[in-house]
Order: structure tokens, then sequence, then C-alpha cells
């Protein structure tokens, strides 16, 4: 199961060199695109390929959206339609807004498993963005799963503290 299909620019137009930081590591931008009402960057490290990535992070616009708990909501709808199984988690700070949704999932046939967190919030001036951070592994699926707790936590306080920053 994958959720978010990536966006690839065509090869004859060069990606800039942009990146965000996030969790002590630099990804760089792999692939932009454009979905009705929805404008999507993903980041990856430099050294992986976007059908094999180990961490990856994206920036969603949505400039015609007003409300992060909403657009929290149908993620969380889309994710249980997809994969009932999969545990997630909603949280709002309820003095900005913002919303933060973790949760865990795999492919169909258990080749990998990942870790997703997104935190949705209002952009000065209108519309709404979405920074997502995710983790897969590939390797030990049932590994991953045991010892997620202190990833989770580290990277959903990590998410709602600054989110993604933008690379320098």
């Amino acid at each position: 199961m994958i959720l978010f299909a990536a966006f690839s620019s065509r090869a004859e137009d060069p990606l800039p060199k942009e990146s965000v930081r996030f969790d002590g590591r630099t990804l760089v931008l792999a692939s932009q695109g454009d979905n009705p009402g929805e404008h999507v960057k993903e980041y990856i490290p430099a050294d992986q390929k976007l059908d094999s990535w180990t961490q990856l992070a994206s920036i969603r616009d949505y400039p015609k959206l007003d409300d992060p708990k909403t657009l929290a909501s149908n993620l969380v709808r889309m994710l249980k339609a997809q994969n009932p199984q999969a545990p997630s988690r909603m949280i709002q700070n309820p003095t900005t807004g913002d919303v933060i949704v973790d949760f865990v999932t795999w492919n169909e046939n258990g080749a990998f498993a990942e870790f997703n967190v997104f935190r949705y919030a209002k952009k000065p001036g209108g519309g709404l963005v979405a920074q997502q951070y995710a983790v897969r592994d590939y390797k030990d699926v049932r590994a991953f799963l045991k010892n997620l707790a202190p990833l989770r936590n580290r990277l959903v306080d990590l998410m709602a503290k600054d989110g993604l920053v933008p690379g320098k």
C-alpha cells in the first residue's frame, strides 16, 4: 500500500538544489508536481532513489483549504480505508490549531513498513501547508515495528516543535 505517489519533474527540467533538514538529516528535492488543489515537493537523502528511499520528507501546499483538522481527518480516513489495521494518532495544538497525524503502514506483501508524521498548519496569507516526514524499512519489518516507539515519540516531538527546516 502506498498512500502517496511520487511526482517526477521531466528529465529535461533539472530540479533546483533545494533541501530540508529534519532529525539531523538533510534531504534534497527529488520530485515535485501538482494534483488538483495541491502542490507537492518530495525530498530524500542525496544517495537514495524515490523507489527505494528510507527517509522521505514532503511539503504539500493547499492554497484553497483553510482547516488543518479537516485535512488531517481526511488523511486518517484514507489510511483506514486502504489499511484498516494501520495504527494512527491525531493531535491538535489548541493554541495554534496545527494538527499532527502519525501512523504506521505497510504494503500488501509485507516487503516494507513505514512510519509517517504529518503536520498540518495554516499559512500566513491563506491556505494550508502539510509537512511530512517518513521512515521506511525494507529489511526487518518486524524489528522495525517492535522498536518503533522511541523513534515515533522523537519524530512527533520534532515535527510539533520545529517541523521541516529549509536547507541552506
